[in-house]
């Protein structure tokens, strides 16, 4: 009767285990940039969103701060801070780029500011954009 394996059985499937996990590894780490970058558009339009409403609510202007080098995002209006987060973790989990670095919404919830405005969220090679306009809607892509 046969009560175990030999080691070359058991070599033979520690080598195809690994060789699988070494296809596969590089997949997972990109399933994890995904989510943690669609994590991160969805903080950032909901914290515009808020902005946005903070501004029809209080009948003034608001203003969402953008801190690029820290991933972080803080809410204000007047003098009063709202809300301040760093966006999905901070700056160790994701990279932020914006074309400027305060968003701001007018007493009637419409955008104030020359031009539209985009913000990229980046980690490994997975990107989402975001655009507000200057109407104060934003746009994920």
């Amino acid at each position: 009767m046969h009560a175990g394996h030999s080691i070359t059985e058991l070599l033979i499937a520690l080598v195809l285990i690994g060789t699988l996990l070494g296809i596969a590894a590089p997949r997972f780490g990109a399933l994890t940039d995904h989510a943690v970058v669609r994590g991160a558009s969805a903080e950032l339009a909901t914290m515009l969103s808020a902005t946005r409403r903070a501004a029809l609510l209080r009948s003034a202007p608001a203003s969402l701060l953008l801190d690029t080098t820290r991933a972080r995002a803080v809410m204000v209006s007047g003098t009063d801070t709202l809300l301040a987060r760093a966006i999905a973790g901070g700056a160790e989990r994701v990279r932020l780029l914006a074309t400027r670095d305060t968003i701001r919404y007018g007493p009637g919830g419409r955008g104030l500011g020359a031009s539209n405005a985009t913000l990229i969220v980046r980690r490994g090679r997975v990107a989402d954009t975001l655009w507000i306009s200057r109407l104060g809607r934003v746009r994920a892509r």
